[in-house]
């Protein structure tokens, strides 16, 4: 008879607890999140997800609310179910806290080296034809400098002043994580995401002699799944004129 009430007690609570599994991705590129955290509200029971994203856990009685967590996402609650398919979303605050630097990229609080950063917000409020154009006076060190008056020239950048006499004193230019040898002014301001300057040899070391004058880091935009469309349109105009529309001439007899 006891054997048949702990039977039935066992049964109860097993039936009680709820086995749930799912997915964890990241909204911005739908990749998987690896090592996110995954933790039943009230409880000290939770686990991480593996390289695919997935996870599994047992929530015990009464507990059905999950809290996902990752660095550099918003935490999320969401109740707990079979076969979940959960999005983080990136924290705008903790974004604009990261550089990119030579070996990927590093928060500006942990960051050591000289270092500096702008994004596209800064970017497209300056009416510029090319990216040089677009650094002067936003980065701190950075001189750019026009030899010529003529339209759509790109300026000359000098990173913490000239550094040789008969070198080159330009930086290395890297588009995408590869070293660009082309016009720089051949890319659109518009297509860039971040810029990151690089003042520095222990942040330009990766790139060794080529990175002595400083290197400049462009990152691109890109298209991101499962977010919304966004279309954005900008417009100017303008009019030249003469100041006199008549000018009184005076003949010369003489």
């Amino acid at each position: 008879m006891m054997f048949l009430a702990a039977l039935f007690l066992m049964v109860g609570t097993a039936l009680a607890q709820t086995k749930v599994n799912g997915t964890v991705t990241s909204q911005d590129d739908g990749q998987p999140v690896i090592g996110a955290s995954v933790l039943v509200v009230g409880t000290q029971v939770g686990t991480v997800t593996d390289a695919d994203g997935r996870f599994s856990l047992t929530c015990p009685a009464g507990k059905n609310t999950l809290r996902i967590t990752y660095v550099g996402m918003e935490p999320i609650e969401i109740t707990a179910r079979p076969n979940m398919r959960i999005m983080l979303t990136s924290d705008q605050k903790a974004l604009d806290e990261v550089i990119v630097v030579a070996y990927g990229t590093a928060k500006k609080s942990q960051f050591t080296g000289a270092a500096s950063a702008i994004d596209a917000s800064k970017i497209e409020v300056r009416q510029v034809s090319n990216i040089t154009n677009a650094l002067a006076g936003n980065i701190a060190g950075v001189t750019a400098t026009s030899s010529t008056g003529q339209p759509g020239t790109s300026s000359t950048l000098r990173i913490r002043g000239y550094g040789s006499i008969n070198a080159s004193m330009s930086p290395l230019y890297v588009l995408d994580g590869m070293p660009y040898d082309g016009d720089i002014s051949a890319i659109d301001p518009q297509d860039i995401e971040q810029i990151s300057v690089l003042k520095d040899a222990a942040a330009a070391s990766l790139y060794g002699a080529r990175g002595a004058n400083g290197v400049v880091m462009i990152t691109t935009k890109r298209g991101r799944t499962n977010t919304e469309a966004k279309v954005t349109f900008e417009a100017s105009w303008g009019s030249n004129s003469r100041e006199f529309t008549t000018m009184d001439v005076i003949e010369n007899t003489a």
